[in-house]
């Protein structure tokens, strides 16, 4: 038996179908819930961007019909990125619309597949969305950790900075105290930094050393 393409283990991905034909609405949305995503349909682009605007969080995947009534896949694609531009969008097409669906690329579409599709081809295509949206995942929370690293740096740095004016002030301007102070102020900042020291706890460290140095 084939495995589903989205393992057991792992919480179920949100995927918005949208198609304005019934019959394959109800057989892509039956096989993709079999194997293993969280399906929401709608019949028409119009309904696919209401779903799209009020999910919350974003839907993870779109698969959407190109050419549909009113609004057509394009648009949806659009939504879709506007909303989540971590969407990963997949977009069907007749062999007359293969154009259309090279423009659908261009603006950000992960790929194409052509109608009748092939299952097998689908669910390669399928397997390939899926490593595709784990690496964009990897990636955002590489960002989302060196900006965090970041921010505690600029923060460290600003607290060292005051530290060491307060130190100037505070400490004798010649001598072995200085550089202690300054050591001291440093290790307090640097402890603080690390979660080892509470606001309360580095606040009354900092008193300490200032009644020490005006003994």
């Amino acid at each position: 038996m084939t495995r589903p393409i989205v393992p057991p283990h792992l919480p179920a991905p949100s995927l918005l179908l949208v198609d304005d034909d019934p019959m394959p609405r109800e057989t892509l949305s039956t096989l993709l819930s079999a194997e293993g995503f969280q399906v929401v349909t709608a019949s028409t682009g119009e309904e696919a961007e209401g779903k799209l605007k009020a999910e919350q969080p974003p839907f993870d995947l779109v698969i959407t019909d190109l050419v549909m009534p009113g609004k057509t896949g394009m648009d949806v694609l659009k939504c879709a990125l506007n909303r989540n531009p971590s969407c990963t969008v997949l977009v069907l097409t007749g062999f007359g619309s293969v154009r259309e669906a090279t423009e659908a690329m261009e603006l950000g579409a992960f790929d194409f597949v052509t109608k009748p599709m092939q299952i097998d081809q689908f669910r390669n295509t399928l397997r390939r969305l899926m490593e595709r949206r784990t690496l964009t995942h990897e990636r955002d929370e590489l960002r989302d950790k060196v900006k965090a690293l970041t921010e505690r740096a600029e923060r460290l740095e600003t607290t060292l900075g005051r530290m060491e004016i307060l130190a100037n002030q505070m400490a004798p301007t010649s001598g072995p105290a200085r550089p202690d102070a300054l050591a001291d102020l440093e290790r307090l900042a640097a402890l603080k930094s690390k979660g080892l020291l509470s606001d309360e706890e580095f606040e009354q460290g900092k008193k300490n050393l200032l009644a020490r140095w005006l003994a």
